[in-house]
């Protein structure tokens, strides 16, 4: 080799380590990269592609609908009305931050030009690369943009094929560094799980992707094993964890919901939006429960939102914005929600956002500190009285919103610096808010114990992985999480303990599980089970039996005890526990 050639290349190489280290040098951490996420609090989804022309849902309508005919709509796909500028204006239009694009779906359509396969956007009667015109636009915009990508691929017979995967899994590393490398600064990788573990390992993937994009951020299906699992924790590859059409419980855990606007994901014949005030309030719970809103529309075969979608993005940005103090670059809290309000902070002001109708009068649990003044957010006063026990506020009919009224309350101090002020309880438990821990947890955020003594039986307690699981065998095999093998892996027996903080005396114990459907795999049920209660250091058993219903409530003989356990000696199939609470003896009069 000339000694020219191995000069230029000693340089480059020099370049590129000298590259590497001021990158790591400079590389933000999590919470520094999920910051500008966190203030913009709302997003918009886009699920997209040559399905749009049969209006059926995306990937998982294939089946049905036949392979190869599903997999020759692109070849009359022609979306000549695409417009990536209309596209993000409409976002802006509906107060949405960031955008969110169907880059690849599990159905293998590609919708930019990739050089891994001939299935993509550029093979189409359109012939335009869609992901690069709209991160430009996004760009522009001042939105972010984000890619969703399926790890896997349903068209391409190599994926989890046990001889050919590794085939597969270098296909779709070429298309992630196309993804990653051709388009600018990529703010956000949504990856999405379908029922299987990743085709690779995620490991592999989260390097290469922080390699190419180190300011990125991800969503945490790279390695989660079953739904519950994607919708409850980041784990060790993820940044914030993905609920999937339900509002998710107050966490500190960050997290993001992801919904439809409409019906289904992709583009449908009649479909209509949700209504405003159902649009409206999604997104309050979600900010007022510390999280985000990812806010799906498909857009139809020619490239446009349907009309009566962007009406409705244009009627939710109108609300929003003479709101935006209350919802964007804040947090959740201090008041945790409820079915009637949440609550965000910012700064030394509490916004009350009022979702449902009352008299006139709120009443709240006590605020620990002084109220200087407050007001409705769009202006006027509110008279309000504080007293040791609660907190009352009175709106007079004329001035409420009929979507959601909202309340600034200012005070003395930075709102962060509260505890957090749960609500009154409904149903009265000893064990309401006391501290609960178990043996094993499936996350630390809405399926972990404390999901259990929160009267929200949307939350629930599940059992963790097994510790002596070989999870990382199981990436690029096709079994799915309702396989037996796979849900071997979680622990079927464990204790989920209350401690009520002293002596309390207990006459009465009720039990809300969760029970799954019936999968071909396994008949999901708890088997044996029992309650106990510690004395003198040692675990006195109250009661047991077999294979409780999905509720149960038993009148015990009163103890009088601190802490009370509830053992589940043997279950099958992904169960949790919704609530387990503990009550006084009825009283005799």
């Amino acid at each position: 080799m000339p000694i020219r050639s191995i000069r230029s290349l000693s340089l480059s190489a020099t370049l590129i380590m000298l590259t590497i280290s001021l990158m790591a040098q400079t590389a933000l951490t999590q919470d520094q990269r999920l910051g500008w996420w966190r203030d913009a609090r709302f997003g918009l989804f886009i699920h997209w592609g040559p399905v749009s022309l049969i209006g059926k849902e995306i990937s998982w309508s294939r089946a049905d609908y036949g392979k190869s005919r599903y997999d020759s709509l692109y070849r009359r796909f022609n979306p000549t009305r695409f417009n990536a500028r209309e596209w993000v204006a409409q976002a802006k239009a509906g107060g949405m931050k960031y955008v969110v694009l169907t880059a690849k779906h599990h159905d293998g359509f590609c919708l930019w030009n990739t050089k891994s396969t001939t299935y993509n956007i550029m093979s189409t009667p359109f012939g335009r690369d869609v992901c690069k015109e709209l991160a430009d636009a996004a760009r522009e915009a001042g939105l972010k943009i984000g890619w969703y990508f399926s790890l896997a691929d349903w068209k391409d017979s190599d994926c989890r094929n046990p001889a050919s995967n590794n085939e597969f899994v270098g296909r779709m590393m070429t298309q992630l560094t196309e993804l990653l490398t051709n388009y600018g600064p990529i703010d956000l990788l949504w990856f999405d799980y379908e029922g299987s573990p990743s085709p690779a390992k995620p490991k592999q993937v989260y390097e290469l992707v922080h390699r190419l994009q180190p300011d990125i951020i991800l969503n945490n299906r790279l390695e989660v094993f079953s739904p519950d699992e994607s919708h409850s924790q980041p784990g060790t590859y993820g940044d914030y964890a993905t609920p999937e059409g339900f509002v998710a419980g107050f966490g500190q855990t960050p997290w993001e919901t992801c919904t439809n606007m409409g019906h289904q994901w992709a583009w449908k014949f009649g479909d209509t939006p949700r209504s405003l005030s159902e649009s409206v309030h999604t997104l309050l719970r979600c900010v007022g429960s510390n999280g985000n809103l990812l806010l799906n529309v498909g857009p139809d075969s020619l490239g446009q939102f349907p009309a009566l979608f962007t009406n409705r993005l244009y009627d939710l940005g109108s609300w929003i914005k003479p709101r935006s103090e209350a919802i964007y670059g804040t947090k959740g809290g201090p008041y945790t929600p409820t079915d009637s309000y949440v609550c965000t902070q910012k700064d030394n002001k509490i916004f009350l956002h009022i979702l449902t109708g009352t008299d006139g009068t709120i009443v709240l649990p006590p605020l620990p500190v002084p109220i200087k003044q407050a007001t409705l957010l769009t202006g006027g006063p509110v008279t309000f009285r504080q007293r040791k026990e609660n907190l009352e506020l009175v709106i007079p009919t004329a001035m409420r919103d009929s979507i959601a009224t909202i309340i600034t309350l200012t005070i003395d101090q930075p709102a962060a610096t509260l505890s957090l002020i749960r609500p009154f309880s409904k149903t009265g438990s000893l064990a309401y808010t006391k501290s609960a821990r178990a043996s094993s947890e499936l996350s630390s955020f809405l399926h972990n114990a404390d999901a259990t003594v929160d009267d929200d039986p949307k939350t629930y307690w599940k059992l963790g992985r097994r510790r002596d699981g070989q999870f990382d065998a199981y990436y690029g095999t096709d079994l799915s999480f309702q396989s037996a093998k796979l849900q071997a892996l979680f622990n079927s027996t464990g204790w989920l303990e209350i401690d009520l903080g002293k002596p309390q005396r207990v006459g009465q114990v009720m039990v809300n599980a969760f029970i799954p459907a019936k999968t071909s795999a396994v008949t999901p049920q708890i088997g044996r089970f029992a309650i106990q209660y510690e004395k003198d250091q040692q675990w006195i058993t109250l009661m047991s039996g077999q294979q409780p219903g999905s509720e149960w409530r038993k009148t015990i003989t009163p103890v009088t005890a601190k802490r009370f356990r509830l053992i589940i000696q043997e279950s099958v199939g992904s169960i949790g526990i919704r609530e387990f609470q503990l009550f006084p003896p009825k009283s005799t009069n």
